[in-house]
């Protein structure tokens, strides 16, 4: 066995290729006690072989060439062990992250709906004052705008506010339990 390394070692690619051809099941066989699929077993073990082939020039003795073998293709199949676990970890978090943004949407659109509809049903100028105000206006731009004194914006907004905080009181119940 010992000539099979002297004529690799010398390039000779018939004597590589029947070393190849035999020694390749034993590194798949022991590439898939790792990682148990066929087909990442055989690309590791392929590129371990190629890798001695490339380094020929480095090996005299046949217990040389299996000592380098072996931790290449354990490392390669850690090293994809490793990289599915790290994009299944990508992929769930993407996912998690995903239904939170959108159930954080659904929740920030209904609950904007359910406001919207509570300022609706107010009496006709506090839904005004109120709808003003959410549009950022102040209570003096707001009694200018609807020709009233700010006193009775005032007044009108605080009766709508309770008016508000009556009617959606189950919303802050809701926003509570949800968190």
């Amino acid at each position: 066995m010992q000539h099979v390394v002297s004529e690799i070692k010398r390039g000779s690619i018939e004597t590589y290729r029947a070393f190849f051809e035999g020694f390749y099941p034993t590194l798949c066989a022991f590439a898939f006690r790792y990682i148990q699929r066929r087909e990442p077993c055989k690309d590791i073990s392929q590129e371990a072989l190629l890798l001695y082939w490339e380094r020929r020039a480095d090996f005299d003795q046949l217990f040389q060439v299996k000592s380098f073998l072996y931790p290449p293709v354990r490392n390669r199949c850690l090293n994809l062990l490793k990289r599915e676990e790290v994009n299944r970890n990508f992929v769930q978090e993407s996912l998690l992250e995903s239904e939170e943004f959108h159930e954080e949407g659904l929740i920030e659109q209904e609950t904007y709906l359910l406001v919207r509809q509570a300022v609706g049903a107010l009496p006709t100028r506090m839904r005004a004052i109120i709808e003003q105000a959410m549009d950022g206006m102040t209570n003096p731009q707001i009694a200018r705008k609807m020709g009233i004194s700010e006193g009775t914006v005032h007044a009108l907004k605080k009766t709508a506010y309770r008016k508000l905080r009556t009617r959606l009181k189950h919303l802050y119940l809701i926003f509570i339990l949800s968190m």
